[in-house]
């Protein structure tokens, strides 16, 4: 498997999440012997790499090209399935709704509505959708929508994706313009499938009173995009005023029926045009974006850095007694990493504790801080320079005997410009964090504001 270049998918972020919770119940001891272990065995030159690596020895997971045959059978299944159905939606749409003109008489804005106008909106909100993702939003996805469906197929468990929710919106975006553009394909054979033992008219009309003259630059005004180049597709004023539907009219003239032929061009290309190019390029961009957005989530899922940080560190044994001198060897060798900030809440750490923990070893000093034991004014002092430094993750110890408190909460809340954080628990020297109380610490984490939040237990070196 070449772990440079491959991409990790959803059931590669599943799987990573079920083994980070597999390892809680590991000592640090292991988990150090084996990660480093394996980090010797990896040539993957990025971050993605390594992870989809470790992933592969240690759950003895497929790689992504034999996952496609696989695990992820039941996607492609699903995906092919909803293609045959939006295309048969779109084919029977549009040919019943010909074949159901009165007289072979087809009003020209409802068949704008339809099969235009709405798909314009959906692509807007589509669009709309995109960016909010992109941004680390959490915008509402419509509950009937057949990409869903496929996703929910490939990945029934969803609880492991909390933290790459924009991944699965992408995905679905993608799944959805693939599906919107067989729609609008579909409709467009069945209008040439109807057309050829059909004949149909389109006219136009309204209860409003609306002018040839408006029809007429409304028209041009959508014909634009191809009116340079394709003028037969194209809507001259007298095809405007000789397809005026009149209720009274009982009969229409030959001439005027073929007149009102130079509809069919026009509304094909209108529906090329409106309908089906943005559901392609909107297909491409979210394409494109999936790919960028599932590397960061995977390598950016919480409990990965601690993976990578066993796999890039040495393994180092010391003798010492003496709180300050743990992993004083290793410390030159973890590099350290200025987008992160530490916060100890209500005096979780000690100052001479930041050398005993691996996890946050990598912390630069100076973005060390401290609330909860001071005034409020105080507290606000910190929060606003955690938003001021804007860190890429939040790290934030916590005393694993205590509760959850009303107070941690209100601070974390007030972090606008934190989007990842950590909970890590602290324990009283010669204990282990339990069962109870990290379940405890994570319900809780679970309620925070953040995008990214995970909950881990802090152990010495």
């Amino acid at each position: 498997m070449n772990n440079a270049t491959a991409t990790p998918g959803l059931a590669d972020i599943s799987g990573l999440g079920k083994q980070i919770e597999l390892d809680r119940s590991a000592s640090v001891h292991e988990l150090r012997e084996r990660d480093h272990a394996i980090g010797l065995q990896c040539e993957a030159p990025d971050d993605v790499g390594r992870l989809l690596f470790w992933l592969q020895r240690v759950a003895g997971r497929a790689g992504p090209a034999e996952a496609a045959q696989t695990g992820w059978c039941s996607e492609v299944s699903a995906a092919i399935l909803m293609r045959i159905l939006a295309a048969v939606l779109g084919f029977m749409g549009m040919a019943g709704f010909l074949l159901a003109g009165e007289r072979g008489l087809i009003n020209v804005f409802v068949f704008l509505l339809l099969f235009v106008l709405i798909q314009v909106v959906f692509c807007l909100l589509s669009t709309v959708v995109m960016i909010k993702s992109l941004r680390g939003g959490a915008p509402a996805v419509f509950p009937l929508n057949l990409a869903k469906f496929v996703v929910s197929r490939s990945l029934p468990d969803m609880r492991y994706l909390r933290e790459s929710r924009s991944v699965v919106r992408v995905l679905l975006l993608r799944y959805g313009q693939e599906f919107g553009a067989i729609f609008t394909l579909g409709a467009v054979l069945a209008f040439f499938t109807v057309l050829g033992f059909s004949d149909f008219t389109f006219v136009w009309g309204s209860t409003f009173n609306i002018s040839d003259e408006f029809v007429l630059r409304f028209t041009t005004l959508l014909a634009l995009p191809w009116s340079s180049w394709l003028p037969e597709a194209t809507l001259p004023a007298q095809v405007i005023v000789e397809s005026r539907y009149n209720p009274a009219l009982t009969n229409l003239a030959q001439a005027d029926v073929a007149s009102m032929h130079a509809w069919w061009p026009f509304l094909i290309m209108a529906m090329l045009c409106y309908a089906l190019l943005p559901r392609i390029i909107l297909w491409g961009l979210s394409k494109w974006f999936y790919v960028k957005l599932m590397r960061r989530s995977f390598v950016q899922y919480p409990g990965s850095e601690g993976i990578l940080l066993r796999m890039k560190s040495p393994l180092v044994s010391t003798q010492a007694l003496e709180p300050e001198e743990y992993g004083h060897e290793g410390d030159a060798r973890i590099p350290e990493d200025n987008g992160l900030q530490l916060l100890s809440w209500a005096g979780a750490l000690d100052t001479g504790d930041l050398n005993q923990f691996e996890e946050i070893r990598m912390v630069p000093s100076d973005n060390v801080l401290a609330a909860g034991l001071g005034t409020l004014s105080e507290d606000g002092f910190c929060v606003e320079r955690i938003n001021g430094y804007k860190p890429t993750r939040l790290l934030v110890a916590v005393k694993a005997w205590e509760p959850p408190m009303a107070e941690l909460r209100d601070f974390l809340n007030r972090l606008e410009q934190v989007t990842r954080c950590t909970l890590y628990l602290v324990q009283l020297p010669n204990r282990a964090v339990t069962d109870l109380q990290l379940q405890e610490w994570r319900d809780f984490s679970r309620k925070l504001r953040f995008d990214a939040v995970d909950t881990q237990s802090l152990s010495r070196s």
